[in-house]
């Protein structure tokens, strides 16, 4: 059952509890008020009728006259006209509660039991019964005149009053009925408006289970289901980022795979067909140089590919060891050992300490300036910018090469990622510096930055914090 039925179907359930004990307890009161003004309305009567009688039976005894029965029914007759047709019905027991005049035609129907606990001596009384579907209010009074005594009994109908409580009753229920109906249209609608941000996160469950990671919830509300729409669209979010790095992850380890193999099959091929070659035939000279050479310099670019690859294998942040160390210093003593031909280093370097592992900045340097070198400075020139800013020392290698295109500026630091393949072989170059590099300053607690245009030059810088 959907949640929306259960709300509507409650709902009703409370409002019809409700409106039923409400009006119930309303027509109940309203019944008593009805009762207990008729009780006083007919005490009253039945006070004033025993008064009549009383009156009459002392005036024909003061006259001397023998009062019988015949004057009691004489009596009442004339009650009744005087009363003009409001007297119901009358009972008149003698002193031993046997019955001398009766007008109430059901007066069969009451009970001996009910009868001697209603004719009393010593105080009124009245009963309440329901004869053949009527209801009836008995009131009963005993009067002594003289040596004669009787029970009075005056029996009214109330019916109009119970059938009064059955009509506002059916009322109450054709009215509960259409008003049941009304609400139950209205909450249906508005448990619908309310449970539709709920449908929409569980319809977006099941897009994002079925792989549509990008899936937001639209819920523009300031309650709990809008607080609730918010924080799942940042748990989708924050799966979409998780599954889009996995899968960058994947990606890298294929290309990291691939580019590995490329890089050691390419040179491989070339050591084993050149010594082939030297192997089985006996090559003169122009031949066996330029075979040897190229099996050195492969070698060597396999060499230089093992180091690199190590050094990657064995960075972590337990293995380095952060010392203070003159920023300046450092970098002056480290282009010294760097080797380069027909390219000058420029230095320009303001003076500051910072902690940093030497043997793994060294690395940094010497490789960022080993790829200046490869862009072909138009001016033969590599610049080393150092300086202070806001607490931080910003190293800067710049230089005005061919620089890199915009669109392959984000994937120069993946392993093995290289913008032109070819040069970069002819270079030396494995795609594999830069990453070294990133993954060095990452455990600096910096990065690595690249600003480049094609033809005009790429200045690639970092930061490292000051020690004061």
């Amino acid at each position: 059952m959907k949640f929306w039925v259960k709300l509507m179907l409650g709902t009703v359930m409370i409002i019809s509890i409700i409106l039923s004990f409400s009006r119930y307890i309303t027509v109940r009161q309203n019944f008593v008020n009805s009762l207990e003004s008729n009780v006083k309305q007919n005490s009253n009567k039945h006070r004033l009728e025993r008064y009549y009688i009383e009156s009459s039976i002392v005036s024909k005894i003061e006259q001397g006259e023998e009062f019988t029965e015949e004057h009691l029914f004489e009596y009442i007759k004339s009650l009744d006209e005087y009363m003009e047709n409001d007297l119901e019905s009358i009972e008149i027991f003698s002193e031993d509660k046997v019955k001398i005049i009766s007008s109430f035609d059901k007066a069969d129907k009451l009970k001996l039991g009910e009868l001697d606990n209603l004719l009393d001596k010593e105080t009124d009384k009245y009963i309440i019964r329901e004869i053949e579907n009527n209801n009836y209010m008995i009131f009963s009074s005993y009067c002594t005149i003289s040596n004669f005594s009787i029970y009075i009994v005056n029996i009214y109908d109330i019916t109009s009053i119970y059938e009064e409580r059955e009509r506002q009753l059916k009322d109450i229920m054709y009215t509960d009925i259409i008003v049941l109906a009304v609400s139950s249209i209205v909450i249906v609608i508005f448990a619908k408006f309310l449970t539709k941000p709920i449908e929409e996160l569980n319809n977006a469950t099941k897009k994002i289970s079925s792989g549509e990671f990008s899936e937001r919830v639209k819920v523009k509300t300031n309650d709990e289901v809008g607080e609730l729409a918010n924080s799942f669209n940042k748990m989708a979010g924050e799966i979409e980022n998780k599954i889009n790095s996995l899968n960058l992850s994947i990606k890298q380890k294929d290309d990291f795979i691939s580019g590995f193999s490329h890089e050691i099959k390419t040179p491989m091929t070339a050591i084993i067909g050149y010594s082939d070659l030297l192997r089985l035939k006996n090559c003169d000279d122009d031949v066996r140089i330029p075979a040897l050479n190229y099996i050195y310099s492969e070698s060597k670019r396999l060499e230089e590919l093992s180091y690199k690859l190590l050094s990657l294998m064995e960075l972590s942040e337990d293995k380095i060891e952060l010392k203070e160390v003159k920023i300046k210093d450092f970098i002056e003593k480290t282009c010294k050992k760097i080797i380069l031909e027909d390219i000058d280093v420029n230095l320009n370097l303001e003076e500051a300490i910072v902690r940093i592992d030497e043997n793994l900045l060294e690395v940094v340097i010497r490789n960022l300036v080993q790829n200046a070198k490869k862009a072909d400075p138009k001016d033969g020139c590599v610049y080393i910018v150092g300086k202070i800013e806001e607490n931080k020392y910003k190293i800067s290698i710049i230089d005005n090469g061919i620089g890199i295109p915009k669109e392959h500026i984000d994937r120069v630091t993946e392993d093995f990622y290289m913008v032109d393949k070819s040069r970069s072989r002819k270079n030396g170059g494995t795609g594999i510096g830069l990453s070294l590099c990133k993954k060095i300053l990452e455990l600096h607690n910096t990065k690595i930055n690249i600003e480049s245009e094609e033809n005009i030059g790429t200045t690639v810088y970092f930061e490292l914090e000051v020690i004061k």
